[in-house]
């Protein structure tokens, strides 16, 4: 009887021993939803293309002349001028690549108002925008009309990623084309995109990253 009741109260007082595991991922699905849904996302945008726009402004202000070269900005358009997030948000914050650019080509996505807002402050000021994105050449009528639909006019290049790339990083297209926008006799004043491979490899003056805790595109 004695040892029975020892063997109880050893049971009782048993720790429990949990195995080490990264963070759930619903919670952390669950955070970013959140963390769209509050405005804090949209706020973070904003606070970035602020710091651009006040760029912009203090280039033009400091101007010396007219003989200066042509200025531009560079737009990567996911996640910077265009939001994928209604999309994401349908597939559970996941998708294969394929459903992604299905979603893509449906030409619904919603602007990212405070890009529409540079856009049309460079426009004004006759500061060429060029849009470089890393969607593919079958996607340019489906992203030309979205662009159109949310008030994106009369852009001066809208430069896609040829099908048959095959370049591990994206970053190597879009440093070859921003190379031909400074080839073309441009000054590129900004370049602003949600990836680093977006803005890394030169040929802009000044680079401005928008968060995106959703996706990575080396």
């Amino acid at each position: 009887m004695y040892r029975f009741l020892l063997l109880i109260i050893a049971l009782l007082n048993v720790s429990f021993v949990y195995a080490q595991e990264p963070k759930n991922l619903e919670s952390l699905k669950e955070r970013y939803i959140k963390y769209n849904t509050s405005g804090e996302y949209l706020k973070d945008q904003a606070k970035v293309i602020d710091q651009a726009m006040d760029y912009l402004k203090w280039r033009l202000a400091n101007s010396k002349s007219s003989s200066e070269k042509k200025w531009a900005i560079v737009l990567d358009i996911d996640e910077t001028s265009l939001s994928n997030y209604p999309d994401m948000l349908a597939m559970g914050l996941g998708g294969s690549l394929a459903q992604i650019i299905e979603a893509e080509n449906k030409g619904t996505d919603p602007v990212i108002p405070p890009t529409l807002k540079l856009y049309r402050y460079a426009k004004e000021n006759n500061i060429a925008v060029f849009f470089v994105t890393g969607r593919t050449e079958s996607s340019r009528d489906a992203t030309t009309k979205n662009l159109e639909a949310v008030g994106y006019k009369n852009w001066d290049g809208l430069i896609l990623k040829p099908e048959n790339y095959h370049e591990k990083s994206a970053s190597i297209y879009k440093i070859k084309t921003r190379a031909d926008i400074t080839k073309q006799g441009f000054d590129i004043v900004l370049n602003i995109g949600d990836q680093k491979s977006d803005l890394i490899g030169g040929y802009a003056d000044k680079t401005f990253k928008l968060p995106n805790p959703y996706y990575l595109i080396p």
